[in-house]
């Protein structure tokens, strides 16, 4: 009940630990592999009080990794090729004391004893296909970047009767951008 109630408090007040500590993409990168680009990308998501006692309380926090490749234009808007979004989640589990980290696709899932560690695998990003080469015109230039998201994703039912009107929980990184190779 007391990490309830610091919850609460937190998100009453609007200034919680998650606005201090920001989320960054640190890095990434492309790969072309068989006319693949594969996308790997290390994501810093913030560990702080509230994300464990959210985590602690039964909600779930969804991490996100966003990609969109625009192609650019010379005397119009850059057009959009792809926009995808690597979507995962990240529960605790109380009987097993580990923290589950879910492929929102169903993927797979992974556990961890400790709560950086599951923040540190949730945003490393390996080999994600996000272009073929059919879809890039080879006289055109294309532009990829990414931004990573922390939302709170499921709550259980107590919490999401006090905290509907809270979206405190929103915070998405700096785009980090660059051409893509060829």
């Amino acid at each position: 009940m007391r990490v309830l109630l610091v919850l609460l408090g937190a998100l009453l007040l609007g200034g919680t630990a998650l606005a201090r500590d920001p989320v960054v993409v640190q890095s990434a990168y492309v790969n072309v592999r068989g006319g693949v680009f594969e996308l790997n990308a290390h994501t810093i998501f913030p560990l702080n009080d509230d994300v464990r006692a959210a985590l602690a309380e039964g909600a779930t926090i969804s991490l996100e990794l966003r990609a969109v490749v625009d192609r650019h234009r010379r005397y119009w808007w850059d057009a959009t090729l792809v926009d995808i979004t690597l979507k995962r989640e990240l529960t605790w589990n109380e009987v097993s004391q580990r923290y589950i980290l879910h492929e929102a696709d169903g993927a797979g899932q992974e556990s961890f004893q400790a709560l950086d560690e599951a923040l540190t695998a949730a945003g490393q990003v390996h080999d994600w296909p996000v272009v073929v080469e059919p879809q890039l015109d080879p006289e055109a230039t294309y532009a990829i970047r990414v931004r990573a998201a922390v939302r709170r994703g499921r709550l259980p039912e107590t919490l999401r009767r006090l905290m509907f009107w809270s979206d405190s929980w929103n915070r998405s990184s700096d785009w980090y951008e660059w051409t893509l190779p060829r």
